[in-house]
């Protein structure tokens, strides 16, 4: 299983916006496809106002994610990478792959965190990731191509 195909991939440039905005982009195409609704993005967004930028998992790298909700129809994830940094809650946390994780209980995500963690590990896909200039560039990182 691919963990993460076009459709739900998305580049822009970045700039002027806020890791608000970042968040909220990055879950578009879950809800385009109705698999989450508002509220579950509002609740991420919720989430790190409150915690802090623990979702900043690694450098340049966001986690998005919120309890499971009802509203959150299947565990699935989305990719935002910006061509500019954006700051998660301050400048120390500087971000350009943004992933948004849509958990409708606590174990269906599982799997989706284990290829994410799998593909994060290996050095040279994240540098293909913060390098890629295409969506096909970066649907690629996980395809194997």
């Amino acid at each position: 299983m691919e963990l993460l195909t076009k459709e739900r991939i998305q580049r822009i440039a970045g700039k002027d916006i806020f890791w608000q905005d970042a968040i909220s982009l990055s879950a578009q195409p879950l809800l385009d496809k109705k698999i989450i609704s508002k509220d579950y993005i509002d609740s991420v967004i919720t989430v790190c106002q409150e915690k802090g930028p623990y979702m900043n998992i690694g450098p340049q790298i966001v986690l998005a994610h919120a309890r499971p909700m009802p509203s959150t129809i299947q565990a699935a994830i989305a990719l935002l990478q910006t061509e500019e940094e954006i700051p998660l809650i301050d400048s120390s946390h500087p971000a350009r792959l943004w992933f948004f994780l849509a958990t409708p209980d606590t174990t269906s995500h599982i799997a989706i965190m284990q290829q994410l963690a799998a593909t994060l590990i290996n050095s040279s896909k994240v540098q293909r990731l913060l390098s890629a200039k295409s969506i096909d560039d970066l649907a690629n990182v996980f395809s194997d191509k």
